[in-house]
């Protein structure tokens, strides 16, 4: 442990902590680390854990407390610089500390310390609004969730960007950095807003990653934004000639797939990777749509989605499936893991969802807003507002400050970054976000989804150039060479 983090924590014996004046907050205490660290990384050594104590509610002087799981890797070159990068996770209701290994050899990462946090609610951190009920089938899950939650003591009004935004104010604090650079991805970013519009001490740099800030209505664009971004994937193919020729009719073909198999769903065996067990799969035409819509999160996987929607039209479901396990992207890139099995918490992403967006957000005007075509597309987009906004009901919060719903303005240095095939925040979203940031760099990524800062050597580079110097445009003339997916061809 380097010394002046010693100076700053209470080493404690960790138990879910009673309630404590709110004088005695906040207050870290080391723990052994939770999950299996990567080869070389040693608990103690060049990378410790702990728990940061803070009030569930600032607002309420007799709060109990909630505890919020972190980890610091610790810089491995010399002379390591003193403004370390704290990661914040996206969702709302996703996890970082687990995910530590994805981490491991980020060149912008080897001279500065790395420090993630598990937000309140999530991952590690307790206590976890992660909801079992909605991982099962059957109806009502929502509502039992949040009767089993509410039972637990929890205040469910009480997780929310504002309380998340002190935690990270809090956190810098107790560790003893003097300053240090926020670095958020998806709801991540909206994190980073709102602490560098509430808490901007030692804020030295920010790189805000696939934007969705406070002034958009998601849910009132979700529909044309769906639409957009499958019109961008088939016009983008159709703009190749080598991915038009193999692939002419691809829209058509998508769409009459969507069609049959909402009419007769497939019926299909696989292997699972991980136990080399068979499943039974069942695709309906409205599941692709969701399967694909996902596979555009991933820069890796869109170059595939072509040959994957032809094969399917061929009665190949099984492609679909080889491409979201990573059985059909070239070796080096780095996936998504899910190794230590932490959920994702639905209860923490009704909480901040229901309370900052969806509460502002008018469900008749997102029906409204959704095109009439393609049908399928239709059909897609008002499922999912109608459920969200039903299960919002459930949860029952009452709507945050209007402030949640205004852009943020700093003139803290700012790098913003988007990708150009991003499904879920578009990239007027992130040129939203920079319009009232004076000191911002906006970037799009060519071919890139969702979370793009690591998309190649290119877009790393540009990081490393932001954090060295935050106060100087970073070059990006690579971006230029970048050009369209390298489409995957039969």
């Amino acid at each position: 442990m380097r010394l002046k983090h010693a100076l700053f924590l209470i080493v404690l014996m960790l138990f879910v902590a009673p309630a404590l004046a709110q004088d005695d907050l906040p207050y870290a205490a080391l723990t052994d680390c939770w999950m299996e660290l990567p080869d070389g990384i040693v608990d103690g050594q060049n990378i410790e854990c702990g728990y940061l104590v803070v009030p569930e509610d600032r607002s309420d002087p007799n709060s109990p407390t909630v505890e919020l799981a972190y980890a610091i890797l610790y810089a491995s070159a010399e002379p390591y610089k003193p403004d370390p990068v704290i990661y914040l996770a996206g969702g709302p209701g996703g996890n970082a500390v687990a995910d530590l290994d994805t981490w491991m050899e980020m060149p912008y990462l080897l001279d500065r310390d790395f420090i993630l946090l598990d937000q309140r609610g999530t991952g590690y951190s307790l206590p976890s609004l992660n909801c079992p009920e909605l991982e099962e089938t059957g109806d009502g899950s929502t509502e039992a969730c949040r009767e089993r939650l509410l039972a637990e003591g929890i205040n469910l009004q009480a997780y929310n960007s504002a309380e998340n935004a002190a935690d990270v104010a809090d956190l810098r604090v107790v560790l003893g950095y003097d300053e240090w650079n926020l670095y958020g991805i998806s709801y991540g970013t909206r994190l980073a807003l709102t602490v560098m519009r509430d808490y901007p001490e030692g804020v030295r740099s920010v790189v805000l990653d696939s934007v969705y800030p406070p002034e958009i209505e998601s849910w009132e664009q979700y529909g044309r934004n769906t639409v957009v971004v499958f019109d961008k994937l088939f016009q983008a193919c159709a703009a190749d000639a080598a991915c038009s020729e193999a692939y002419p009719d691809l829209e058509a073909s998508f769409y009459i797939s969507v069609q049959d198999l909402d009419a007769q769903p497939a019926e299909y065996a696989i292997i699972d990777p991980d136990t080399g067990n068979g499943i039974e799969v069942s695709l309906t035409g409205q599941a692709l749509i969701d399967r694909v819509f996902q596979l555009l999160y991933s820069s890796e996987s869109i170059p595939f989605l072509p040959w994957v929607i032809d094969q399917i039209a061929g009665g190949n479901y099984a492609a679909l499936d080889d491409l979201e396990s990573g059985l059909l992207l070239e070796e080096g890139f780095r996936q998504p893991t899910d190794s230590e099995d932490i959920s994702d918490s639905e209860g923490m992403n009704l909480s901040v969802e229901c309370q900052e967006e969806v509460a502002f957000n008018d469900e008749a005007a997102a029906l409204a807003n959704v095109p009439a075509e393609p049908a399928a597309l239709y059909e897609n987009s008002v499922n999912s507002i109608r459920s969200t906004f039903a299960d919002c009901r459930i949860w029952d919060v009452a709507a945050a400050n209007a402030i949640e719903t205004q852009p943020v303005v700093s003139d803290i240095p700012t790098l913003v970054v988007a990708g150009e095939f991003d499904p879920i925040t578009p990239a007027e979203w992130a040129a939203s976000a920079a319009s009232t940031l004076p000191n911002s760099t906006f970037l799009v990524f060519p071919g890139g989804g969702h979370g793009v800062i690591d998309l190649n050597q290119c877009t790393q580079d540009i990081m490393q150039a932001f954090l060295d110097a935050p106060t100087q445009t970073p070059d990006a003339g690579c971006i230029a060479e970048m050009g369209a997916p390298l489409w995957a061809l039969p």
